[in-house]
């Protein structure tokens, strides 16, 4: 969710921070400045900012006015509004009131359907004709994101245009609703109001998909996820769809639109801190394993002379810095050094950067850039197979074993001049590529000289092709589970936006699959299981109905069977994943999972009980994997997440109101009285019954309580 709500702020953001220009000289906008602040005006009440400035932009595409109204004083409240400046309407709009309070109640206050109702009227008012042209798009996650995302507290919503039954690519309305206030805080309308092609003869999906099956289809690679919980990386064999974004067939003419396939570009590694070095015996294991692997480490003067042994350090470079640092995608040491040329002249740079690996002293990358090379004329002395035979030579000297190993992807065109030539070799495993791992070089076309050179290698166990899905097979289950779409698209052509009738890939949560069981793989290589929506079968008509359905609807409560068992006892454990899910510290993936580093942490179970001692809501040994949760305990559980923990532990301040008073532990005194006096856990018969075990019903209760709590 946190995803698609940073779409829609990108959007915003696009439409609403555009860098100012002056008016261009050309036809004057239709609508006035005046014209432009009243249709603003006509919907918000303006008086209460003390600031206000407006601004002109023109593009090829069309004519903006952006209007901005602050309050120089706090809250420091906003409104920002774009409107085109030759059809009058609003583009955009934010508005900001300042009185937003984080601390507040978890619980919304406006439900779902209430949101869409205010969003839906919100868009009809402004565009009533281009409203009616839209259908509510489909959500891809539940709707959680109050909890998902508490800093944004937020319905967002998409009404999608479509024309004669066929979408119209980025044409719609995004609303945000905020889901405490039930104000719109983002708008954003954006509509092709050219002509469009007619449907009425377009290629049939069949013929669509013969073209996608001979122009791309599935693709059987390898790939390397990395496991964030063994630290290492983890090879896979899967079929996957290249360029999945930019693969358009054209409905009418059967014209394959190819964009731009993506760059790659070297995956950045972190650095790593260093720790001062201390006695063995006093240090943890970790820190011993981690200090005696550095003993086998090269010096900096020995990687140094590894990088000489294949490039040249002119005597005007001086080493400028050093590093050694854990590649977090491998977990290799690498050493890294730039160099730069000592100049007098700022126009005359040059750098030298390289990489070695620490353990063998193995070259991995360089890279070299002198500002020289780019103010005289373009000299090519190689030609397109000279240059390649360089590449290949080099390679041969610097990695002997695995040139063997790698073929040529790419070809560049002869067109001109040039200045230097790429080349990138994709390494090849049981003869199928494996296009994470290769070599990149690249070859001035004056000198021969290498200017860079970039290695991509993953050790690690290959798994054989034996029993995968054929691609025939795999292809028929891809566009039987994913396929192609009909719908309007924006091209970039002859310099203006054109729509244009294609069939393209269907949105998918995933555009690769594992190639035995053609499952969808996520992006750190587990299967996305599609969970069918449960309800459960035991809780109709039970005093809790109402509150364990709301947690289920937001989230809180995952369903895993028909069955919930609502006068069960509730694990401890199942209690404070509860907890952690409604305030936004419970994530489903090990990479954003807060745990402690512990290497107990090898169950679910044991991630949940360090992530909520980690948030403050437990303390070390205070609940077990397989324990209960008594009502004192929950009561300082939720104490706790509530941010009262300091006042509640001063226990002998407290008085509380229930016969069995002295039965509640001193350490929980305060959290006892605390939760009574909030209403979130109630007496029973005039008890607090501190010991008593907690139902999974009287947990989805209090919690419900602790949500609708204001912080």
């Amino acid at each position: 969710m946190k995803k698609f709500i940073s779409v829609i702020i990108a959007l915003s953001i696009l439409f609403l921070v555009i860098p100012y220009f002056p008016v261009l000289a050309a036809e004057s906008p239709k609508i006035s400045r005046e014209q432009a602040v009243q249709a603003v005006k006509e919907i918000f009440d303006t008086s209460i900012y003390d600031k206000f400035s407006i601004n002109y932009v023109e593009t090829p595409e069309n004519k903006l006015w952006l209007l901005n109204w602050n309050t120089t004083k706090e809250p420091y409240a906003y409104l920002s509004a774009t409107v085109d400046a030759d059809l009058g309407y609003i583009k955009s709009l934010s508005v900001y009131s300042g009185d937003v309070n984080e601390k507040g109640a978890l619980l919304p206050k406006i439900s779902e359907d209430e949101a869409k109702k205010i969003a839906a009227e919100f868009a009809e008012k402004l565009q009533p004709d281009e409203f009616k042209e839209t259908v509510l798009s489909p959500e891809p996650t539940p709707p959680v994101r109050p909890l998902i995302d508490i800093p944004a507290r937020q319905y967002t919503f998409y009404f999608q245009r479509t024309y004669k039954g066929i979408p119209v690519t980025d044409n719609g309305f995004y609303i945000t609703v905020d889901a405490f206030t039930g104000r719109v805080t983002n708008y954003s309308f954006n509509w092709h109001f050219g002509n469009l092609p007619s449907p009425e003869k377009t290629l049939s999906g069949q013929d669509a998909e013969k073209i996608f099956l001979e122009k791309s289809g599935l693709k059987l690679v390898y790939k390397s996820y990395y496991d964030y919980e063994k630290r290492e990386p983890e090879i896979r064999l899967v079929y996957q769809v290249e360029n999945p974004y930019s693969f358009f067939v054209d409905a009418i003419t059967g014209e394959v639109i190819q964009q731009n396939s993506v760059i790659r570009y070297p995956l950045y590694a972190g650095s790593v801190d260093s720790a001062a070095k201390q006695a063995l015996t006093e240090l943890t294991p970790q820190e011993q394993r981690e200090l005696q692997e550095a003993e086998k480490l090269l010096s900096k003067e020995e990687a140094i002379a590894s990088v000489k042994k294949h490039l040249e350090i002119p005597e005007n470079y001086e080493l400028q810095y050093a590093s050694i640092y854990q590649d977090y995608q491998n977990g290799k040491k690498l050493w890294s050094f730039n160099w730069q040329k000592k100049v007098r002249d700022r126009e005359d740079y040059g750098s030298i950067g390289a990489e070695v690996d620490a353990l063998t002293g193995e070259l991995l990358s360089f890279s070299i850039y002198d500002s020289s090379r780019y103010t005289r004329d373009v000299k090519q002395n190689l030609t397109l197979e000279s240059a390649r035979k360089k590449a290949d030579e080099f390679l041969k000297k610097v990695q002997p074993e695995k040139f063997g190993s790698v073929k040529l992807e790419n070809q560049q065109l002869e067109s001109g001049k040039v200045r230097e030539y790429y080349f990138n070799y994709g390494r090849q495993v049981n003869d199928i590529p494996f296009p994470d791992n290769g070599f990149s070089v690249t070859v001035d076309a004056e000198s021969g000289k290498i200017l860079s050179f970039y290695t991509r290698w993953t050790e690690g166990s290959f798994p054989e092709p034996a029993g995968i899905v054929g691609k025939d097979e795999a292809e028929k289950h891809f566009l039987e589970n994913v396929g192609l779409e009909l719908s309007y698209d924006p091209f970039y052509e002859s310099e203006k936006v054109n729509y244009r009738l294609v069939y393209k890939i269907a949105p998918s949560p995933s555009y690769t699959f594992d190639a035995y069981s053609m499952k969808p793989l996520d992006y750190i290589g587990n299967p996305i299981e599609e969970k069918p929506k449960t309800e459960f079968t035991d809780i109709e008509g039970h005093w809790a109905e109402k509150e364990i359905k709301l947690l289920c609807d937001l989230g809180v409560i995952e369903p895993e069977g028909e069955a919930f068992g609502p006068d069960e006892k509730i694990k401890a454990t199942e209690f404070l994943k509860m907890v952690l899910k409604a305030t936004g510290r419970y994530s489903t993936t090990v990479i954003d999972q807060p745990v402690l580093e512990s290497d107990a942490a090898d169950t679910q179970d044991d991630k949940i009980i360090e992530t909520a001692i980690r948030a403050g809501f437990i303390k070390k040994g205070e609940v077990t994997k397989e324990g209960a949760i008594s009502r004192e305990l929950m009561a300082a559980v939720l104490v706790r997440a509530l941010g009262y923990e300091k006042v509640a532990s001063i226990s002998d301040i407290y008085v509380i109101k229930a016969e069995d008073a002295a039965e509640v532990s001193p350490a929980y005194r305060g959290h006892a009285a605390i939760s009574m006096g909030l209403g979130l856990i109630k007496g029973v018969s005039g008890k607090f019954q501190p010991k008593a075990e907690v139902t999974k019903a009287q947990a989805a209760v209090a919690l419900v309580r602790f949500m609708e709590t204001e912080r």
